[in-house]
């Protein structure tokens, strides 16, 4: 319970920190040379931002491109109304080894046709433009993040219900194997009762007949033996599937809660969680 109200809190500090992301001037270092860029930083895992941006920068008609670090987009405007395009150069990395689900994106943008060169005080003012385009971009990037970590919940409890269902119908199988051996049992001591009978009714002169008849009686007790260690075995197995299952009915409770806290942080950002 402890870890999981925890779990509630960073969601919703995670929530708040991407409402209030904000991007900024910086710089980054390619093939020894220092470029003035646009960054902002987000909460998320480094694959899933760069996926995030491709789905943005394609559902706007962009297509990506890859040059070194960076993934490329060519001829966009960076401002609104505007007939002058530039190629947008994004650089995203998480932002070091003690923060993995922090990424940085860094937009270097570049004018139309010109290969990267060192700055010059005209790139240094595009990079404003590059941080009104960052900021719009940013809303995007949370909306698409958060939903793939709903999607990978999801498939996590997807998984658990469907190991529940499992054991649900292993339990049930392991219950009519023990009913059916001991009934098997049942009948074994009643034929063994007729058995004792039998072999108390013969004349000690009838050698072949007590011979047969104590034959049949070992089949019987080997045949309890085996019953006995079956029941035995599957009674283990039905009690170590009991607690397999309250296991897994935990971490279902637990997952479930931490899907609706995300669904909960993915309405907090005005737009309806996904069923």
């Amino acid at each position: 319970m402890r870890k999981l109200i925890l779990f509630n809190f960073l969601l919703l500090l995670l929530s708040t920190n991407i409402l209030h992301a904000q991007s900024y001037k910086s710089n980054i270092l390619f093939q020894k040379t220092n470029y003035p860029v646009a960054a902002i930083q987000v909460p998320f895992d480094e694959d899933v931002v760069t996926d995030a941006v491709k789905d943005y920068m394609s559902s706007k008609g962009y297509k990506d491109a890859h040059y070194k670090d960076f993934v490329v987009f060519r001829d966009v405007p960076l401002q609104a109304n505007t007939s002058a395009l530039s190629d947008a150069y994004f650089n995203i990395t998480k932002k070091n080894r003690s923060e993995k689900d922090v990424t940085i994106i860094s937009l270097l943008p570049v004018k139309k046709g010109l290969t990267l060169a060192p700055a010059t005080e005209e790139d240094s003012a595009v990079v404003s433009s590059a941080l009104v385009y960052l900021d719009s971009l940013v809303d995007r990037v949370q909306r698409y993040s958060m939903m793939k970590q709903i999607q990978t919940q999801q498939k996590v409890l997807d998984k658990t219900k469907s190991k529940m269902l499992s054991l649900k119908n292993d339990s049930g199988d392991l219950a009519k194997k023990i009913r059916s051996y001991e009934s098997d049992l049942a009948q074994n001591k009643t034929s063994q009762d007729k058995q004792t009978k039998l072999i108390n009714s013969l004349a000690t002169g009838d050698q072949d007949g007590l011979a047969k008849a104590h034959k049949q009686m070992d089949k019987l007790l080997d045949n309890q033996t085996d019953y006995e260690k079956k029941i035995r075995n599957y009674k283990a197995d039905l009690e170590k599937n009991t607690q397999d299952r309250q296991t897994e009915q935990s971490m279902f409770d637990s997952q479930t809660q931490a899907l609706n806290a995300l669904k909960q942080r993915y309405q907090a950002i005005g737009i309806p969680a996904p069923k």
